[in-house]
C-alpha cells in the first residue's frame, strides 16, 4: 500500500490493521502450508498399503523379516498395523539403517501361512531421503558397451548444460530405440532393471544416482510390486526421473519403501515364498488426518496448538474461546443497531447458559425465574434494606426459585428443568436487581424494552457461539481472535448514528 494510505489512516485504525493482518496471515499459513482444514466437513484421500508375505512352514522354527517403508515416506502415515496370527512380533529400529518387523515362531505349521503389514497413508507428496551422496566411481565398461555409453555420454554433455540437463539428454538419447549406440545398450539384459543401467550409465559421468522402489498410490492394486524409480542428485538436491520415457517427476503419490534394491525380506525355516502389495482407496475428514499424523501442529507459528492439551482443558477452550465472538455479537448489537440491554455481559452469559439448556426451554425457565424473581425483589422495597444486603437476599431467593424448579421437574419427570442450575445465579440476582431499578425510575414500558433486547441478543449470540464452521475456526485458528479484537476496537471508534435512531428520528428528517 502507498504511503499516504497509512497516512490518512487513525494510530487505532493502524492497530486494528495490524492485528487483523497479523491474525488473517497466520491462519492462511495453517490452511494452506500446514494443511488445516476451515471447513470441519473437509475428507481427504487415504491410502491404505498392504504387504502380504505368504509361505509354507517346514515344521519347525521359522523366522521372517520385513524392512518397513523408509523413515521419509513414514512422515505421510497416519497408522500401520500388524497382522502376525500368534506370531512373536518385533520391530527393530536400528540406527541408521531401515526399520524392521520380523515374525517368529517355534513350530511353524506344514501349511499356507500369511502375514500382512498395512500402513495408512495421507497425501499425495512424495517425501525422499535428503543425504548428500558420495560421487560414484567410473565403471568399467565392456566392449562394445562401453564405446557405445561412451558415445551417448559424449552427445549428452555437448547438448546440456548441468546435471539435470544433462540426465535428460541422456534418457531421450537412449529413448532412440533407432540409434545403433543404444540397440546395443539395451542389448544388455543383465541388470535388474532398465533403471538401473541408466544408473550405471549416468556413473560413467559421475552423476550420483540411486533407484528409489515404491507404490504409485493413484488406484487400486492387488498383488502389485514395487516399481524402480530414478533419482539424480546435482549437488543440492535429489530429483526423479522415468528411466523410460525422460519424464522428469513421479508416479502420482509415489510411496516409497526402500532404496537401491527390492530385497525387503530374511527368511529362516520357511518356503514357497512370496510377496504382494496391494492398495486401496478411502474418504476420511482432513481434520482427523491432520491431528493423526502431527505434521499440520509441528511447527505451529506461536506454539498455537491446543490439540496438545489435556482433553478436559481442551472442551473448557471449546467453550471459551466462543465467548469473544459473543461479546462482539452485543458491541455490534448495542452500537451500530441500539439494541437495549441490561448491561454488558449479562446477554452472553446467559446465550452461554442456553448451550446447555437448549433455547426453548431456556427462554421458558430464565423468564419464569425473572418474574418471580422481580415480584419478590419489588416486595422487598417496602422494607428499605440496603444495596448489599438486598442482593444477597435476592441471591438466596434466586437459589430457593432454582432450587424448587429442580426438584418440580424431578417430580413431573422432566429432564429440561432439572438444567436449570447452569443458569448464572449472579447474573440472575443482577439482572433482577437491575430490572427493578428502571422499573421505578423509568417505568414498566422501558424495563420491557430492556428485556426484549437482552433476549433478543442473548438469542443472537446462542446461535453465534453455537455455529459449528466457527467453533471450528476459534479452536483451530485461535490467532482469529486478534480479527476480533480488531474488530472490537474499531466499533470502539464508532460514532455514527444507530440504526434505531435513524427511525427515531425519521419524522424529523422528513419535516425538514
Amino acid at each position: 500500500m502507498p504511503p499516504r494510505f497509512f497516512a490518512r489512516l487513525s494510530p487505532l485504525a493502524i492497530i486494528a490493521l495490524l492485528l487483523a493482518s497479523v491474525g488473517i496471515g497466520m491462519t492462511l499459513l495453517k490452511a494452506v502450508h500446514y494443511q488445516v482444514p476451515l471447513l470441519p466437513e473437509l475428507t481427504t484421500s487415504v491410502w491404505t498399503v498392504e504387504a502380504r508375505i505368504g509361505f509354507e512352514g517346514k515344521g519347525g522354527a521359522s523366522k521372517v523379516e520385513l524392512v518397513l517403508p523408509a523413515a521419509e515416506s513414514m512422515e505421510r502415515a497416519i497408522d500401520e498395523n500388524f497382522v502376525s496370527r500368534g506370531y512373536g512380533l518385533a520391530i527393530l529400529d536400528a540406527k541408521g539403517r531401515p526399520r524392521d518387523a520380523t515374525w517368529t515362531l517355534r513350530r511353524t505349521p506344514k501349511s499356507e501361512q500369511a502375514l500382512y503389514y498395512q500402513v495408512k497413508v495421507a497425501g499425495d507428496k512424495v517425501l525422499t531421503d535428503a543425504s548428500v551422496p558420495p560421487f560414484p566411481p567410473v565403471p568399467d565398461y565392456k566392449e562394445p558397451l562401453g564405446s557405445a555409453i561412451q558415445a551417448v555420454l559424449g552427445r549428452a554433455r555437448r547438448q546440456s548444460a548441468d546435471v539435470f540437463s544433462f540426465t535428460e539428454q541422456t534418457l531421450l538419447i537412449l529413448a532412440d530405440r533407432d540409434d545403433e549406440n543404444v540397440k546395443v545398450i539395451r542389448n544388455v539384459n543383465d541388470r535388474p532393471s532398465w533403471a538401473h543401467l541408466v544408473a550405471e550409465i549416468l556413473a560413467g559421468a559421475r552423476i550420483p544416482t540411486r533407484i528409489a522402489y515404491g507404490l504409485s498410490l493413484n488406484r487400486p492394486q492387488v498383488d502389485a510390486k514395487l516399481i524402480p524409480w530414478l533419482e539424480v542428485h546435482n549437488g543440492d538436491n535429489w530429483k526423479g526421473y522415468d528411466a523410460a520415457t525422460g519424464k522428469p517427476g513421479y508416479p502420482p503419490g509415489f510411496f516409497i519403501w526402500r532404496y537401491d534394491t527390492p530385497d525387503l525380506l530374511h527368511v529362516r525355516g520357511v518356503r514357497n515364498l512370496h510377496l504382494g502389495f496391494s492398495t486401496t482407496q478411502t474418504r476420511v475428514p482432513q481434520m482427523d488426518v491432520a491431528e493423526l499424523t502431527g505434521a499440520a501442529f509441528r511447527v505451529q507459528p506461536l506454539g498455537l496448538d491446543l490439540t496438545r492439551l489435556p482433553v478436559s482443558v481442551q472442551n473448557l477452550y471449546r467453550v471459551v474461546l466462543m465467548l469473544p465472538l459473543g461479546a462482539l455479537v452485543v458491541a455490534f448489537m448495542r452500537v451500530v443497531i441500539g439494541v437495549p440491554t441490561f448491561g454488558t455481559f449479562m446477554p452472553i452469559l446467559i446465550a452461554l447458559a442456553f448451550r446447555q439448556t437448549q433455547l426453548l426451554w431456556g427462554l421458558v425457565l430464565f423468564l419464569l425465574l425473572v418474574f418471580v424473581g422481580l415480584s419478590l425483589r419489588l416486595m422487598l422495597t417496602q422494607l428499605r434494606l440496603l444495596l448489599v444486603p438486598r442482593l444477597a437476599a435476592i441471591l438466596v431467593v434466586v437459589v430457593c426459585l432454582m432450587l424448587s424448579i429442580t426438584l418440580l421437574s424431578y417430580r413431573l419427570g422432566v429432564e429440561q428443568g432439572l438444567s436449570i442450575a447452569l443458569l448464572p445465579m449472579v447474573i440472575l440476582t443482577m439482572t433482577i436487581e437491575r430490572m427493578s431499578i428502571v422499573w421505578e425510575e423509568r417505568g414498566f414500558l422501558e424495563t420491557a424494552k430492556e428485556t426484549i433486547g437482552s433476549l433478543f441478543v442473548a438469542i443472537c449470540g446462542f446461535f453465534v457461539m453455537n455455529e459449528p464452521h466457527l467453533m471450528h475456526l476459534m479452536f483451530y485458528f485461535p490467532e482469529l481472535l486478534l480479527v476480533v479484537l480488531a474488530a472490537l476496537l474499531l466499533l470502539g471508534a464508532y460514532s455514527g448514528y444507530r440504526l434505531t435512531e435513524l427511525f427515531r428520528f425519521g419524522a424529523l428528517a422528513r419535516a425538514r
